[in-house]
């Protein structure tokens, strides 16, 4: 394929290569569009969202007039429910890193009566939609009468399938098991060389766990919606749905007399993804490196 090459730099790119860019070309296209729009948009008034091409920019007084809108309406209560989705988040990250690392550790490296079994159940628990079983955390939830807490909605959050599979996959390779058996020969407890010899190398997983337990804590809608009923303590999915709703900003429905329309959805959206953007563009390092981890043999 000399000949279908091209100078790229001071390499040469083949065939296959300018295809694998025009596919990653495309994918940021198709992805890239819709966040440029919502960025833009979010500079925009009523009128130009209704009017003016869809590329338009606004101005910064704009989106600070829409903001000071969103964010003040009922009491600054936006900002409550931002401090409560960080709250619910943390929580949930903490208790899925404390239950998922040391249970795919285990799973990794025990060979005890049942592993097969568990491993076979977390696999059924990763591939089940999480709408499926919605009603039976909430009939758990009622049962403690852990309904409408914080910490009803944590405990929820905390169960985390797909992070015991991470961990696991990432253990059943690293560390060696010839450091593990060495280390064994000295001395070593169990809870040692968990916490002092396979603990330390495992920042790359635990980053990639914490980011998608954060991931899914940050955007949980199903099982917040259901476990609670107090505004107060709604986290920013639920309590900006129910203020979209209420406010019918998106709908054809007579005015409502609140101040939020549809620059103040934009920014609610915005609102939601940002942490996410932000948490990943920090991450990045750390996520790539734990993707990859458990990919080749030692």
């Amino acid at each position: 394929m000399a000949t279908t090459a091209r100078i790229f730099g001071n390499k040469r790119v083949g065939f296959g290569q300018w295809v694998i860019y025009a596919l990653i070309g495309i994918a940021g296209l198709f992805y890239g569009t819709p966040l440029a729009w919502l960025f833009l948009a979010g500079t925009r008034s009523g009128s130009s969202l209704d009017s003016d091409p869809p590329f338009t920019f606004g101005s910064f007084e704009q989106m600070a007039q829409s903001w000071a809108n969103l964010a003040s309406f009922n009491d600054f209560q936006i900002l409550n429910w931002a401090l409560n989705s960080l709250i619910y988040s943390v929580g949930g990250v903490t208790l899925s890193l404390i239950a998922c690392i040391p249970a795919g550790y285990a799973l990794a490296t025990s060979d005890f009566p049942g592993r097969r079994v568990i491993l076979i159940l977390t696999l059924v628990a990763m591939i089940t939609p999480s709408q499926s079983i919605v009603l039976p955390i909430f009939l758990e939830m009622n049962l403690i009468g852990l309904n409408n807490t914080y910490l009803g909605l944590i405990l929820a959050t905390g169960f985390f399938p797909f992070g015991v599979y991470l961990a696991y996959i990432h253990f059943s390779d690293s560390p060696p098991k010839g450091v593990l058996d060495s280390a064994r020969i000295d001395g070593c407890s169990r809870y040692q060389l968990f916490t002092h010899i396979a603990l330390p190398l495992a920042r790359p997983i635990v980053s990639l766990v914490a980011f998608f337990s954060f991931l899914a804590n940050w955007s949980n809608y199903y099982l917040a919606v259901v476990l609670l009923s107090d505004d107060k303590i709604y986290n920013l999915p639920v309590g900006l749905t129910a203020l979209v709703s209420g406010s019918g900003a998106l709908t054809n429905l007579a005015a409502t007399g609140m101040p939020i329309k549809k620059p103040e959805v934009i920014l609610a959206a915005i609102l939601v993804i940002l942490p996410v953007l932000v948490v990943f563009l920090i991450a990045q390092r750390f996520v790539r490196s734990g993707m990859l981890s458990g990919a080749e043999k030692g």
